[in-house]
């Protein structure tokens, strides 16, 4: 039987690697297809997963709630399976309806990659044993996603070695690139038909507290400024954190002298390899330091760094050893920081109720953010009148304005999981909701309705 950690986490590995390895793929498919990938072209393939993956996060993270987060886990396991098998096997007569074709199926993809945000974070956080153990639990989970990212970058580098650049070559590297990204998807769609549903979650199904009863006006009310901090900070970064992942072997290709696809390929794992440690680091220090400060920590030296790239960009983009040090220092402290704590935070600031819908919408607004960022990194750089420079200045405005919502919306929640939910019942019942009509009885020790408001 397969454990938990990788039940959820493999699910997420897969995500990462979807999402990543596009990076490469990029660079690839314009060697393959020259006239045919445009920036446009380029963009559009980039972000088809993101939108699809916006949509997953909403659809996924309100059925998670209403259905249960083993029988939604299911679902979204499937459809990556099936958006795998239709991205690797993408064709058609032209070389442009190809890459339409790609498009399509990376659209579906994402719908898939989307869905596992929200349910794999609620149900680690709902096996946990108390709060330290839920923070670990979820950021363990989340870490994957730099284990993704790196085998993206592995497998990539090895193709590129092992591969001559003739058009041949260079179809056969990106189909068995995406190809990969179906196998654990394959290795654990059964253990998850198989597997339990939280107790957590039943225990809420059994008190009959789910979404087909809670009103969104209920939510909006009482956790407005929980749903500003996540889902803002989330939007706002996203923007930032995708458009360097996605195009990350892009940029190292516009510095220094080397420009060729293996030249692109090693960069590529080097930044990885100085980003991958973050994510570690911050599960160390994910309760010793608390959520908001791993994230505020972060944001700034991620803003400090920005700012040097704007202002001796002209004399960074001569050296690829300096720039590959800075870039990556802004993956890591990413990754120890933002990237690590808008996943955690809303397994902490939501009831069992509505965390997988509150964290799906959270999700889906940082990935409305990545596919902005996505889209338009190449119109950005492309730009003669905005260009690098201006971008690595936009970036920085963003990381302050992440800042300022993370100091007044953002809080640590140190409860355990009951507290909350019994405060939500409470809720309910102190406004006479008829959600709360079918509750049997009146909690014992009931937390008064300002500690919502006050953490809200």
């Amino acid at each position: 039987m397969v454990n938990k950690f990788l039940l959820r986490g493999l699910g997420f590995f897969n995500d990462a690697y979807d999402l990543q390895v596009v990076n490469v793929v990029n660079v690839i498919l314009q060697h393959r297809y020259k006239k045919e990938y445009t920036a446009d072209m380029k963009s559009n393939v980039s972000t088809a997963a993101l939108i699809g993956a916006v949509l997953g996060q909403l659809v996924f993270g309100f059925l998670g709630d209403m259905y249960g987060r083993k029988n939604c886990m299911v679902a979204t396991c499937t459809i990556l399976i099936l958006g795998g098998i239709l991205t690797a096997s993408a064709h058609t007569p032209t070389d442009e309806g190809t890459l339409w074709f790609l498009i399509i199926a990376r659209g579906i993809l994402g719908f898939g990659i989307g869905g596992e945000y929200p349910l794999a974070a609620s149900s680690s956080s709902e096996d946990a044993t108390s709060p330290a153990d839920r923070n670990r639990r979820v950021s363990l989970t989340f870490s994957l996603q730099g284990v993704g990212f790196f085998t993206a970058g592995i497998l990539s580098l090895i193709m590129v070695y092992a591969l001559d650049e003739t058009p041949t070559n260079l179809e056969i590297m990106w189909r068995v690139l995406f190809a990969f990204g179906i196998l654990p998807a394959l290795f654990i769609v059964y253990y998850r038909i198989t597997a339990e549903e939280t107790a957590v979650y039943k225990n809420m199904m059994a008190d009959d507290v789910h979404m087909k009863k809670i009103r969104w006006s209920f939510i909006i009310k009482h956790y407005w400024r929980s749903i500003l901090g996540t889902a803002g900070t989330w939007f706002l970064f996203d923007i930032v954190y995708y458009a360097q992942n996605l195009f990350t072997a892009s940029i190292l290709a516009v510095v220094g002298q080397k420009s060729t696809l293996h030249s692109v390929a090693v960069q590529n794992i080097l930044v990885a390899v100085v980003a991958l440690p973050g994510y570690y680091i911050a599960c160390y220090f994910i309760n010793r330091m608390g959520r908001k400060k791993i994230m505020l920590q972060g944001t700034t030296v991620m803003l400090i760094i920005f700012l040097v790239l704007g202002i001796w960009w002209a004399e960074i983009k001569t050296s690829s050893a300096g720039f590959i040090i800075l870039f990556g220092l802004t993956l890591f402290f990413a990754n120890f920081g933002p990237n690590m704590a808008t996943f955690v935070l809303p397994t902490e600031m939501y009831p069992t109720a509505i965390r997988s819908t509150c964290h799906g919408f959270s999700a889906a607004s940082g990935k409305a953010g990545a596919a902005i960022g996505s889209y338009g990194f190449s119109l950005w750089v492309n730009n003669e009148s905005f260009g690098y420079r201006g971008t690595w200045f936009t970036f920085a405005g963003l990381c302050l304005l992440t800042i300022i919502i993370t100091i007044f919306c953002i809080f640590d929640n140190n409860d355990e999981a009951s507290v909350m939910d019994n405060q939500f019942k409470t809720l309910l019942d102190s406004e006479g909701d008829e959600v709360r009509k079918s509750f049997a009885s009146v909690m014992e020790t009931p937390a008064p309705a300002e500690y919502i408001e006050n953490k809200a």
